[in-house]
């Protein structure tokens, strides 16, 4: 959610989901109107270009990498280094058969409180839409 430069790490964060649907949490990571309805005011989707946006100023385009249905989304933002990325990975606790929701982003030392503040607070909205 922030700019990244050549200094990013690899930072992985989980959350527990309240849906026991896939195909509910898959439509909320990998559709413009699940995004909208917990990471992103706007998504515009172009082939494989999405264009996030937050209020009336910011928006960042990322490109779709990689995906594997039901599985995970993997983004490379536009104006990042080569080789970082912010993946959307669904977990899936075979006892339980509860799901959890893995992100992946890159981030310099001194953004990292930052960004998973903003992670906790779209997994919030996540959680109020039932997810």
């Amino acid at each position: 959610m922030l700019n990244q430069n050549l200094n990013s790490k690899k930072e992985v964060f989980e959350y527990e989901l309240n849906s026991t649907s896939l195909v509910m949490i898959w439509d909320a990571i990998s559709t413009a109107p699940g995004l909208e309805s917990w990471f992103a005011d706007s998504v515009t989707v172009k082939g494989k270009s999405y264009t996030f946006s937050w209020g009336k100023h910011e928006s960042r385009t990322a490109d779709l990498i990689n995906c594997r249905q039901f599985t995970y989304v993997r983004f490379h933002w536009l104006d990042s280094s080569p080789g970082t990325y912010f993946e959307l990975r669904i977990l899936r606790n075979e006892l339980t058969g509860s799901y959890a929701l893995e992100i992946t982003d890159f981030l310099d030392d001194a953004d990292v409180e930052d960004v998973q503040s903003l992670w906790n607070a779209a997994i919030d909205t996540l959680h109020r839409k039932g997810l």
